[in-house]
C-alpha cells in the first residue's frame, strides 16, 4: 500500500504585498485537520514567512524524500496571495517582487512538475489565493483552462478546490479566510463519518458565507467516491475550538450545539450589520476625489535612484486625457470584461474588414442560374480604449525619461486608472522610444500594462501601491542599461 503526504504552504507576511493575517490562522486549521485525521504517512507545513529561496528548496527537498516511494495521494493546500500571468497560475512568497517574479514565486506549472515526479495515484490541491494586485492584460487563459490543462496533461485522478475565479479575489476577514473556514466547516457536517472530496465541494458552494464574496473554482478528474478523512469526534472537537473566534463572522452551523451565553441576535439584525461593515470600504463621491488626489500627488514624493538621475531628466506630467499612450484598447477589452463595477467603459471605432457576398443569378427564362461571391467592404465597431464615466482630477500620468548621454534611448513611463465605489485600479507600463532623427520619435507598443488594485479608501495602501510600481518599472529600465552596457566597472 503507497503513501498518503500532506504538503501545506502558508505566507501571512510579504515584504511588498499586503500583509495577509488570516492566512496565519487558515494554515493551522488545515494543519490541524491533516493531523488530526490519522491518515497522513508524513506532512510538511511551511508557515514561516521563508524567503522564496529557502521555501522552494524546502519543498524541493520534501519531494525529493519521498521519489522513491510509492505514493497513493499528495495533498497540497496553499493560503497567502497568488497571481496570473502568462498563461499560468504564480504562488507569491513574501519576497515576491514584480521585479523578480520568476524568482519570488512558484509556477503552478513548475510545481506540477515536482509533483508528477513523485507518480502519484491522486493529487489534491486545495488553493485559498487573495489576488496579490499583479495581472497583466495579454495573459489569455483563465484559471479553469490553465487548472483544466494541468488536471488532464499531469495527474491520473485530481480534485482542485480553488477559493476564487480569475475576475475575483479570495476574502480574508477578521479571523480567517472565507474559503478556508468553509473547507473546515464541512468537516463538522459529518463528524463520525467519512468525508469524500465531493462532499468538501458540495458543502463548500452552498455556504452563503462563501457565495456573498466568490464563486469557487472547483476542477475533478476521479470518481466522486474519493475520501478525504474519517471525522472523530476528537477532531471535531479540536476545529469547534479553532473556530470559534469572532461571533461577528460565524455561520450558523458553527454555533449549532453551543451554549447561548449571550443573547441571540435576528437574522435582520446580522443583515443590517453585515451591510454596515462592507459599507465602510465604499467611498462617497467627495472620498473618492480625496483618494484620487492622494494617488495624483504621490508621484512627486518618489526618489529615483542614483543611476536614474545621473543618466536622465525626469519630467512627470498628468494629464486630462490620454495622449501618447499606447495599448488603450487592451483596457478597453479588460473593463469590458471585467465583473467589478467600475465606473468606466470601453469605447468604439469602426473598423474595414472585406467580406464576400453571395450573389445569385438567372438567365431570362429563369432556367439557368449562376452563383458567384463578390467582394465587398463592410464595417464593424471594435474597442478602442475606454473612459471614465465618475469625475478625476486627471485620467492618466506620463513619465518622459529624457537621456542626458547620446548613447541611452528615451523611455515613456505610463499610469492610468479606474475604480468603483471600493476599489482602485492602476494600469501601468513603459515603453522605449524609437528615434527617427534627433528630434522626431515614435513611442512604441511592446510592454504589457501592469495591473495593481487596492481599496479606494486606504490612502496608505494607495500611496504603496504607486511606490511600487515605479519602484518596479525603475528595476526593470536599470536592468536594460545595465544588460546593454555592463555593470563591470572595469
Amino acid at each position: 500500500m503507497g503513501k498518503r503526504i500532506a504538503l501545506l504552504i502558508g505566507v501571512s507576511k510579504y515584504d511588498n504585498e499586503a500583509d495577509l493575517p488570516p492566512c496565519k490562522k487558515d494554515i493551522e486549521v488545515v494543519s490541524k485537520i491533516i493531523a488530526g485525521s490519522g491518515g497522513y504517512d508524513d506532512c510538511l507545513t511551511l508557515d514561516s514567512n521563508e524567503k522564496s529561496t529557502t521555501l522552494k528548496a524546502e519543498v524541493a527537498s520534501y519531494i525529493r524524500k519521498h521519489q522513491d516511494d510509492a505514493i497513493d495521494e499528495i495533498f497540497f493546500y496553499y493560503t497567502g496571495h497568488g497571481s496570473s500571468t502568462s498563461d499560468d497560475f504564480l504562488y507569491l512568497f513574501s519576497d515576491f517582487s514584480t521585479s523578480k517574479i520568476e524568482q519570488t514565486s512558484l509556477r503552478n506549472s513548475e510545481f506540477d512538475s515536482m509533483l508528477k515526479s513523485l507518480s502519484p495515484k491522486q493529487t489534491i490541491k486545495v488553493v485559498d489565493a487573495c489576488q496579490a494586485g499583479t495581472e497583466y492584460i495579454k495573459s489569455n487563459k483563465d484559471l479553469r483552462s490553465i487548472f483544466e490543462k494541468s488536471s488532464s496533461e499531469s495527474f491520473k485522478k485530481t480534485y482542485f478546490l480553488f477559493s476564487s475565479s480569475s475576475s475575483q479575489s479570495s476574502i480574508a476577514l477578521e479571523d480567517f479566510s472565507v474559503f478556508t473556514k468553509s473547507f473546515a466547516m464541512s468537516l463538522l457536517n459529518y463528524e463520525g463519518e467519512d468525508i469524500r472530496y465531493r462532499d468538501i465541494m458540495d458543502y463548500i458552494s452552498d455556504d452563503v458565507s462563501v457565495k456573498k464574496y466568490q464563486t469557487p473554482l472547483f476542477i475533478q478528474q476521479a470518481d466522486n467516491t474519493e475520501v478525504f478523512c474519517t471525522v472523530s469526534n476528537e477532531l471535531a472537537d479540536s476545529l469547534r475550538d479553532s473556530l470559534k473566534t469572532n461571533t461577528r463572522t460565524e455561520t450558523p452551523e458553527l454555533i449549532v450545539g453551543e451554549a447561548d451565553e449571550e443573547p441571540k441576535t435576528s437574522g435582520d439584525e446580522k443583515l443590517i450589520h453585515l451591510i454596515q461593515e462592507k459599507s465602510k470600504s465604499y467611498c462617497n463621491s467627495e472620498e473618492a476625489q480625496e483618494s484620487l488626489e492622494v494617488y495624483f500627488n504621490e508621484f512627486d514624493s518618489f526618489q529615483w535612484n542614483e543611476i536614474i538621475t545621473s543618466l536622465f531628466e525626469v519630467e512627470i506630467n498628468t494629464q486630462q486625457d490620454y495622449t501618447g499612450i499606447t495599448g488603450l484598447k487592451g483596457i478597453g477589452k479588460w473593463i469590458q470584461d471585467s465583473k467589478e463595477k467600475y465606473f468606466a467603459s470601453e469605447i468604439y471605432t469602426q473598423e474595414e474588414y472585406e467580406s464576400k457576398e453571395k450573389i445569385v443569378s438567372e438567365d431570362r427564362f429563369g432556367i439557368n442560374k449562376t452563383t458567384e461571391y463578390r467582394p465587398v467592404t463592410k464595417y464593424r465597431d471594435v474597442i478602442d480604449g475606454f473612459r471614465l464615466t465618475a469625475p478625476s482630477p486627471m485620467h492618466s500620468v506620463v513619465i518622459v525619461f529624457k537621456p542626458k548621454e547620446e548613447v541611452l534611448s528615451w523611455y515613456r513611463l505610463f499610469f492610468t486608472h479606474a475604480f468603483s465605489k471600493s476599489k482602485l485600479t492602476v494600469f501601468c507600463k513603459y515603453e522605449a522610444e524609437t528615434e527617427k532623427s534627433w528630434d522626431k520619435r515614435g513611442i512604441q507598443n511592446q510592454n504589457e500594462w501592469k495591473i495593481l488594485h487596492c481599496g479606494f479608501k486606504q490612502h496608505e495602501a494607495i500611496r504603496r501601491l504607486v511606490q511600487s510600481s515605479l519602484k518596479d518599472i525603475e528595476n526593470d529600465i536599470v536592468d536594460l542599461i545595465r544588460s546593454k552596457f555592463g555593470d563591470d566597472e572595469t
